[in-house]
Formats: C-alpha cells, sequence, structure tokens
C-alpha cells in the first residue's frame, strides 16, 4: 500500500512539469471577384461569366503559434499556404501545401 503511495506521489510530481501554455492562431484572407470576361476584342465580342480568386492580392490561409517548453523558452511556429478559392485547393495544386511559409 505504502509503495503504490509514493509511485502515485511520484508520478503526481512530474504531471505539473509536462503541462505546458500554447497559443494557436488561425488567420487568413479570402479574395474572390465575380464578373463577365471578354473573349475577342474583334467586331461581334462576347463575354463570359467568371469566378476568379485573387482579384486584390493572393487568399491564403494560415496557422501560427508558440509552445512553452518551460524553464524560459519557447517555441514558434508559422504555416501559411495560398488557396484558389474559386477552385477550392492550394495554388500548388493537389492538396493544401504551406508553400507561402513554413
Amino acid at each position: 500500500m505504502k509503495k503504490s503511495l509514493i509511485a502515485l506521489a511520484i508520478l503526481g510530481s512530474f504531471a505539473g512539469v509536462a503541462s505546458a501554455q500554447s497559443s494557436v492562431s488561425i488567420y487568413g484572407i479570402v479574395d474572390v471577384w465575380a464578373g463577365r470576361e471578354k473573349i475577342n476584342v474583334a467586331p461581334g465580342t462576347s463575354a463570359n461569366s467568371v469566378l476568379q480568386s485573387g482579384g486584390l492580392s493572393t487568399s491564403r490561409l494560415g496557422f501560427k503559434g508558440t509552445e512553452d517548453l518551460g524553464g524560459g523558452l519557447s517555441a514558434v511556429f508559422g504555416l501559411e499556404a495560398a488557396l484558389n478559392i474559386d477552385v477550392g485547393q492550394s495554388t500548388a495544386g493537389g492538396g493544401l501545401q504551406f508553400n507561402r511559409q513554413s
């Protein structure tokens, strides 16, 4: 009985050391525009309705944060991916790739 209480007390003392403070932020910009685009510049031109990403800036999704490691140390991270909102994928194609910042 006493051995199990001592083991439990030792494990309990390490539980406080293992906990850490972390902070994660999710941010981004969604820039999409809709309009009409001329196909030809000759007489009798026609126009198509379009929906495209990146009218003024590149759309992006990012994660940034810090993790307190203890002893005055902390880890910092930042991941940012460019997106094509009009087709619903990353600008690199084939899934979300953190090609802007990592």
